[in-house]
């Protein structure tokens, strides 16, 4: 080891190791002083002076609520309530309102003297950016005055006499926009944002939130997310500042994306992702722009042909002229494309020259466009051919309401367009349709049809009054041959609002329904219908016109398509799911309106029983209308029956026929347990419907009703009755009931009243002799099960009735159990003692039933009321009026006590077929 030097003295380690130590532990102390001690420093005293500095330096002003000092986890104020006012020009809300800020210093310039800030962050603020009658914003005036601030840029390592611009930063913030003192919907929530001065006059900014509707109840995790990122240089006027911005919306469901733009699900799918680019500066500025959407579709279904969405566009902004200059838009579709170019200037009243090229585009894509913006376009709907054509537009236009129209006196649009080698492909039809070329043209440059076919020179036509020729495109007139006697002619008229088809000549069955079956125009009307016969072809005469818009938005009637003109069948079948077989239909005429459909003078067959009327339903289901469908389309995609009125004729009807038409049960007599018991295995219910039939002569075995006139309805798990008349055994019937069928067994109330009846014909229907006279009367009953068993058992209710001038037996056995009191007197084969003798041996003349009081052998008034329980008549004891107690049951088994002369009495027993009777005094005297 070497010598010290000399005259050097030698420094002890353990010396400088305590020095350290001393030195590490006075930076601990200040430190913990400072942390303990700098927050109970009162700066509020400087409130005044932190808030007018704010106030300078954004030139609004600005309001504080409390003020602290804090060390971690940077040195730096902690700020409540911070408000920074708006220009009054621009509203009295608030800018700016954040509930807590920290400004964070660095912590170099504490030992300079002069503070400055490195971070501003603001947490759950509340941003309103205004934009005024002139297209001013509010935040304009902000971003001038932070140009003239000279500002060293954020990152710099080493301080200047210039401070550094702080890095600003918004955390969970919320963001309004307002047109003067109206604030929107639309809005941007957890929005974080980042500011900071990127180079000496260049800010860089980097934005990111989910955008949102405050008049919609959205899940934000399906709105997608908006970014922007880019940056800003400084300039004296907010025009001059040159932007390079990046902007996106990606991960936004097609749905709700309408849904923020339309405040409706369009019913669209896919994801979208949308990307612009700006640069220049606000006199000048270039615009980039892709949007894609990869596998378009309904919610329905997914079509044949995939429709993928990538469009690029671009364009400048020019400011002077509020116009959007050398606009190229660009859509590859298959091997062609769609190609937009022009310019639109002053967008407060829009002037455009635009020139729409469609290249070797495939009809599929057409078809495929239609499915996404319309419901009920099958997706098993196929096409082929090419569209090739040219549009230009000219003029000023307005968009409103959902449509597209021109300000222009003259015609604004003009072209032509054509549909080469087109054919559909539609499910159950093996054949394709074939179409001759389809030729679209504006009104100017229509060719009338006959012309055509002469090879003349184009003419042009007088557009009609109702027709605005600057926003219309017309199908000009074609005629389609499918081998009928009175080809179709296909014509219409196109406009940005929506569409007009007119179809009307002769059609092929089969490609009618094939044709309702692909689309939702015709509802189910003709879905279900096919020819009478196998392989025979039948057609269908038809005027029919199809208007609507171009797009359908669940929930709004007004984007329905809308039906007017008829279509005439005959000799064909209707194939329905609730029924066992088919409807053969001999002739019927659908007439269609706004929003319905009515089959007039159909005359139809089910199952052999002819009948004749009509039947109005809805086409589609509006929620304020209350209807229901009956089922949701099928494998057959024949698509639902809504709720209807129907209007029926039937001469004559046998109830095993109707079963057998209905349910396809058997005919020997099993009507109502059939019937109830196909209830519970029926997969597909009935219709809701309601109306009234009309029945000639109906038969139900032995009973006829005559002239009935039925009125029911159908909704959900209820049948209601409502009224049932008709005659029946020389007088009328009334019914009226329900019966309902949510739970696990039918339940069915019955009102039934009857006036006249003949009781001979009554008993008549059970070949028997015992009734005479007529009878009036009502009963209530509540009966539950299937089988006519489980009805019988189940049986509650009241009766009551008035029989008047009748017999209840005829030629019946008398059996004596007790001598008659005085007054009757005996006929020669009656018995003479007076002492009682044997039931079984002696037998006496009905003349002494005859002659008593009141007797079961003849009756003038016999009023009546009891209940119905347990397969049981049990006539009321306690109805004054009521001469008879007992039983009946429903096996027609009898069990009565009949008052007879004076103090005497008739027991009636065994049947109502062979009733036995018992003459005897009362109890009271024996």
């Amino acid at each position: 080891m070497s010598e010290p030097a000399s005259g050097i003295a030698p420094i002890e380690v353990h010396h400088r190791g305590k020095l350290l130590t001393w030195v590490a532990l006075g930076l601990v102390l200040a430190f913990l002083i400072a942390a303990l001690v700098l927050p109970l420093l009162n700066i509020n005293r400087y409130h005044r002076t932190v808030a007018e500095s704010l106030s300078r330096s954004v030139g609004r002003p600005v309001h504080l609520g409390s003020v602290q000092l804090q060390l971690l986890p940077r040195p730096g104020l902690a700020i409540t309530d911070f408000v920074v006012e708006e220009d009054p020009g621009f509203g009295a809300e608030p800018l700016l309102r954040a509930p807590s800020v920290t400004v964070s210093l660095r912590p170099t310039s504490l030992w300079r003297g002069r503070l400055e800030v490195s971070r501003i962050d603001l947490d759950n603020a509340s941003l309103n950016l205004v934009r005024d009658a002139r297209g001013q914003w509010n935040f304009g005036s902000l971003v001038i005055q932070a140009a003239r601030i000279p500002n060293a840029p954020t990152a710099q390592h080493y301080a200047t006499a210039t401070p550094r611009f702080p890095y600003i930063e918004f955390r969970a913030a919320r963001i309004n926009f307002k047109t003067g003192e109206e604030k929107k919907a639309f809005s941007f929530l957890n929005s974080d944002a980042s500011i900071w001065l990127d180079e000496p006059d260049r800010w860089r900014l980097r934005f990111e939130a989910q955008p949102a509707r405050t008049d919609l109840d959205l899940d934000l995790a399906d709105t997608g997310v908006m970014r922007l990122e880019g940056s800003i240089d400084r300039a004296s006027a907010l025009d001059q500042m040159q932007v390079n911005l990046h902007a996106e919306w990606s991960k936004a469901p097609l749905g709700q994306v309408s849904r923020m733009l339309f405040g409706r699900d369009s019913g669209w799918r896919g994801l979208l992702r949308a990307e612009v680019d700006f640069a220049g500066d606000m006199r000048a500025l270039r615009m980039n722009a892709r949007f894609r959407v990869d596998d378009a579709h309904r919610e329905e279904f997914t079509p044949l042909t995939p429709l993928n969405i990538d469009v690029r566009c671009k364009g400048g902004y020019q400011r002077a002229t509020s116009s959007i200059d050398d606009l190229t838009c660009l859509w590859p579709v298959g091997d062609g494309h769609l190609l937009l170019t022009g310019n639109i200037r002053k967008p407060t009243q829009p002037e455009a020259h635009l020139t729409l090229e469609v290249n070797s585009t495939p009809a599929s894509f057409a078809v495929s466009a239609l499915g996404l913006l319309r419901r009920g376009v099958t997706p098993s709907l196929g096409a082929t051919g090419l569209i090739n054509g040219q549009f230009a537009y000219a003029g000023q236009f307005v968009f409103a309401n959902g449509e597209f129209a021109s300000r222009n006196s003259a015609p604004a649009l003009s072209g032509q367009a054509t549909v080469d080698s087109l054919t559909l492909s539609l499910p159950g039809i093996e054949k394709p349709l074939e179409f001759p070329a389809l030729h679209f043209t504006t009104p100017a440059l229509a060719v009338p049809l006959s012309h055509a076919r002469r090879g003349m020179a184009k003419k042009h036509v007088a557009r009609p009054k109702d027709s605005p020729a600057h926003v219309t495109i017309l199908l000009e007139a074609a005629s389609l041959a499918q081998g009928s006697l009175h080809p179709l002619e296909l014509s219409g008229k196109l406009t940005g609002a929506g569409f007009e088809v007119r179809v009307a000549g002769q059609a092929d069955l089969d490609h009618l329904t094939a044709l309702s079956r692909s689309s939702s125009l015709l509802g189910s009307s003709l879905a279900r219908l096919t020819p009478a016969s196998e392989g025979h072809q039948a057609t269908a005469n038809l005027d029919l016109t199809f208007a609507g818009p171009w797009m359908t938005i669940d929930g709004a009637p007004e984007t329905l398509t809308t039906i007017q003109g008829w279509v005439q069948i005959g000799h064909a079948q209707a194939k329905l799911d609730w029924l066992p077989e088919p409807v053969e239909i001999a002739s019927a005429t659908a007439t269609f309106s706004p929003g319905k459909v009515t089959w007039n003078n159909a005359s139809f067959t089910i199952n052999g029983i002819a009948a004749h009327g009509s039947f109005t339903y809805p086409l589609h289901c509006d929620e304020a209308e209350n209807c229901a469908a009956s089922d949701t389309g099928g494998p057959n995609n024949t698509g639902p029956i809504y709720a209807g009125d129907f209007n029926l004729d039937v001469a004559s009807l046998d109830a095993a026929a109707l079963q057998s038409a209905l349910i396809g049960a058997g005919r020997h007599g099993e009507l109502l347990s059939a019937i109830l018991a196909q209830v519970e295995r029926k997969t597909t219910p009935w219709p809701p419907v309601s109306g009234t039939v009309h029945v000639g002569a109906f038969t139900l075995g032995d009973l006829m009703l005559h002239d009935a006139h039925l009125t029911l309805s159908v909704h959900e798990n209820r049948l209601e009755i409502v009224s049932l008349d008709a005659g029946a055994l020389s007088g009328s019937v009334h019914l009226t009931g329900s019966m309902e069928t949510a739970g696990s067994h039918p339940i069915y109330t019955l009102n039934l009243n009857w006036e006249g009846i003949v009781m001979a014909q009554a008993a008549a229907i059970f070949h028997e002799k015992w009734g005479a006279g007529t009878m009036n009367g009502n009963a209530k009953l509540t009966l539950e099960g299937y089988s006519a068993s489980d009805l019988a058992s189940s049986a509650k209710g009241t009766f009551q009735w008035d029989w008047v001038n009748g017999s209840l037996v005829v030629g019946a056995p008398l059996a004596v159990g007790a001598p008659l009191s005085s007054g009757v007197s005996p006929t020669a084969d009656k018995v003479t003692s007076a002492s009682p003798v044997s039931a079984t041996t002696e037998k006496a003349s009905l003349a002494d039933v005859r002659a008593a009081k009141f007797s079961p052998a003849h009756f003038s008034h016999w009023p009546a009321s009891g209940t119905i329980a347990n397969r049981t008549l049990t006539f009321n004891p306690a109805d004054q009026s009521n001469p008879v107690t007992g039983t009946i049951t429903f096996d027609r088994e009898m069990n009565l006590v009949w008052p007879a002369k004076e103090a005497a009495m008739i027991r009636i027993g065994d049947t109502l077929a062979h009733p036995k009777l018992e003459l005897s005094q009362t109890i009271s005297e024996r």
